[in-house]
C-alpha cells in the first residue's frame, strides 16, 4: 500500500522553493551518474519522437536534442514556463496538461514522465491513459516514482507521520504532496493504462556516485550540502551514504522505481484510432491481454 507524503507546504509553495533555487546548467549536470542514463541509452532509440510530461526547465529536453531526437517537454505551471524561457528562449517547453494532452494518437515513439505522476491527488490513471493513447504503438514509456523502501517504510516514514500528527492534533494545516508507491502499485497501474512491462529498475545515482543522492537528499534535509547542487550531500550525508552501501541493496533506500512499458496496441486497435479521429472522437486504451516480461537488474 502506497503512503501518502504530507508536507506543511502547499503545492504553490513547494513549486516557488523548488524550480527557484535550481538553474538549467545545474540540472543539466545533475544528469551525469543518474541510473537513467544507462536505462535511456539502452532502451531508446536514433532519433525518436519523444514527449515529456512533466518537464520543470526542459532539463531533459536540453539532453535529449543533444543527442539527436525530437523532443516537447509539457509543464503546467505558466511561472515555471516563463522561467525556462529566461533560462533558454527556444527551449522545447509548452504549457499543458499531461492529462488532456493536445497532440493525436499514435503520434511519439517514447513517453517520459520523471517524477510527476504521483503528485495527482486522485491518483495517476488518467495521466498514464494520455500516455498510451500518443504512444504509438510499440512506443515506451518510462515512468519514475518515489518508491516505497524499507528504509523509508520502517524509518523516515515513521518519523514523519507522528510529525504530521503532531501538527493536526495542535490545529496546523497539512497538505498532500506525493505517494510513494510499491513496486506492484507502479506496475498495475501501468499495466490497466494497456501497457506491458519489460524492465524494472531504481532511480537514483549508479552506486559508484557517492557525493550525490535523491533518496537521502529528499528525506532528511540536515544530510543535504548548503548552497550546494540538487542532491549534493554535505560530509554527513556522504558518510551515512558510503555506510549504508556497506549493508544495503540499492533498492533499500534509493530514491525510486523506475519501470519502462511497451505500448501494446493491435493493428485493429490503431485502424479504430484512426477511423475516431476523422469523426473527431478521442479513443481511450484498450488492452489486450497479455503475458508480461520483467528484467530486473
Amino acid at each position: 500500500m502506497s503512503y501518502k507524503l504530507l508536507s506543511f507546504k502547499t503545492s504553490d509553495e513547494h513549486d516557488v522553493e523548488q524550480w527557484n533555487n535550481r538553474s538549467l546548467e545545474g540540472e543539466l549536470e545533475s544528469f551525469n551518474d543518474r541510473t537513467l542514463v544507462r536505462i535511456f541509452t539502452r532502451f531508446l532509440g536514433e532519433n525518436s519522437r519523444i514527449l515529456e510530461g512533466g518537464c520543470g526547465f526542459g532539463a531533459w529536453c536540453e539532453w535529449f536534442q543533444e543527442r539527436g531526437h525530437e523532443i516537447i517537454g509539457i509543464e503546467y505551471d505558466q511561472n515555471i514556463v516563463d522561467q525556462a524561457k529566461k533560462f533558454k528562449p527556444d527551449v522545447a517547453v509548452e504549457l499543458g496538461d499531461i492529462t488532456d494532452l493536445k497532440y493525436p494518437d499514435n503520434h511519439f515513439d517514447a513517453y517520459i514522465s520523471l517524477g510527476v505522476i504521483e503528485h495527482f491527488e486522485h491518483g495517476p490513471e488518467k495521466s498514464l491513459e494520455e500516455a498510451f493513447r500518443i504512444l504509438k504503438p510499440g512506443g515506451l514509456a518510462f515512468v519514475t516514482t518515489p518508491l516505497l523502501t524499507p528504509l523509508r517504510r520502517f524509518v523516515a516514514h515513521p518519523i514523519r507521520t507522528l510529525y504530521f500528527l503532531k501538527r493536526k492534533f495542535t490545529g496546523k494545516p497539512n497538505y498532500f504532496w506525493e505517494y510513494r508507491f510499491t513496486k506492484k502499485e507502479l506496475r498495475n497501474y501501468l499495466e490497466n493504462a494497456g501497457f506491458e512491462i519489460i524492465h524494472t529498475d531504481y532511480d537514483d545515482y549508479e552506486p559508484s556516485i557517492d557525493n550525490r543522492h535523491i533518496g537521502l537528499w529528499a528525506d532528511w534535509f540536515f544530510l543535504r550540502q548548503h548552497d550546494g547542487e540538487i542532491w549534493e550531500l554535505n560530509r554527513v550525508g556522504k558518510l551515512v551514504l558510503k555506510f549504508i552501501k556497506l549493508f544495503l541493496p540499492s533498492m533499500w533506500y534509493c530514491s525510486g522505481l523506475h519501470l519502462v512499458a511497451r505500448a501494446k496496441k493491435s493493428a485493429v486497435e490503431v485502424k479504430t484510432v484512426a477511423a475516431s479521429a476523422a469523426n473527431g472522437t478521442k479513443v481511450g486504451p484498450k488492452p489486450e491481454p497479455a503475458v508480461v516480461s520483467t528484467v530486473s537488474d
